[in-house]
């Protein structure tokens, strides 16, 4: 594989696909019936949200380039280090959007809709709402509920509950303030630390309580044996994203400060297993 070509995998950040399994949760929390039977379906919505994540990453790195250049963290980046031309990145760029738009004539209009507010967000967030404290974690989690929607009816029979909604969004906000604490440990900057602390605390906290709702009108219903352990599994592993976070060390990407970790992993297994299969 050539310099050219790794250069052109990394700008596509392929480690920040995990976020398009969010569009399996409405399936997930439905137990093994719903996750069999709609997953012909999610795969096809999964691949298109995946060509729409990679279009933005490579718009933020080109739109970033000039701030990127100034920060030692992102040195390695294809485009700061020179290894690939910004007309190479926009020309990539192109061909993503194509691709996405033959993608799109595939399924209902309603995708089609998510996927555009999802854009103009990101649009926003690139041109400067990413600098504002706490605005930037929360398009981060409106896009995360957006992927959501799209595994949710009138996308799949499937019905999306306001737990689920809830659990969702918590997480996708608790995650991001961990990332933001992560990058700032050595900063001296302490009310940006701490309204990132308290806004993973609360998120954290509505993240739990929605999740203990979920396996409480499961285990009611029988489709869940154990309901108590979906919520023990999950606590631990945020429990050990939030010990790394903490943790001294360079800024990471927030992909290696949730899978870094066997502790992190093997939660996230067991928490999945115990879902599915009841």
């Amino acid at each position: 594989m050539t310099r050219r070509l790794r250069a052109l995998l990394k700008l596509l950040r392929p480690f920040q696909h995990y976020k398009a399994g969010i569009i399996w949760l409405p399936a997930f929390f439905h137990g093994f019936d719903a996750f069999r039977t709609q997953a012909p379906h999610l795969v096809g919505i999964t691949l298109v949200w995946i060509i729409t994540a990679s279009l933005v990453y490579v718009l933020n790195d080109v739109a970033d380039l000039e701030t990127d250049r100034s920060r030692p963290d992102r040195a390695h980046r294809p485009l700061v280090s020179g290894v690939l031309s910004q007309r190479a990145a926009l020309a990539l760029a192109g061909l993503l959007a194509l691709v996405l738009a033959l993608a799109l004539t595939r399924f209902p209009g309603r995708l089609s809709l998510l996927i555009g507010t999802y854009l103009l967000l990101n649009l926003g967030y690139t041109l400067g709402l990413k600098r504002h404290l706490g605005l930037q974690q929360a398009i981060i989690a409106l896009g995360f509920w957006l992927r959501l929607q799209s595994g949710a009816e009138p996308m799949a029979p499937i019905p999306l509950t306001p737990w689920a909604a809830l659990f969702t969004l918590g997480l996708a906000y608790y995650l991001n303030c961990l990332k933001g604490l992560h990058q700032r440990t050595h900063d001296s900057h302490r009310p940006y630390r701490f309204a990132m602390g308290l806004g993973a605390g609360l998120a954290g906290s509505l993240t739990l309580a929605a999740l203990v709702a979920i396996c409480l009108r499961r285990g009611l219903d029988g489709s869940l044996r154990m309901p108590e352990l979906p919520p023990l599994f999950c606590l631990v592993g945020m429990h050990r994203v939030a010990y790394q976070s903490w943790a001294p060390g360079s800024a990471k990407e927030q992909s290696s400060t949730f899978f870094g970790d066997w502790v992190t992993l093997g939660a996230m297994v067991l928490f999945a297993v115990v879902f599915i299969w009841g």
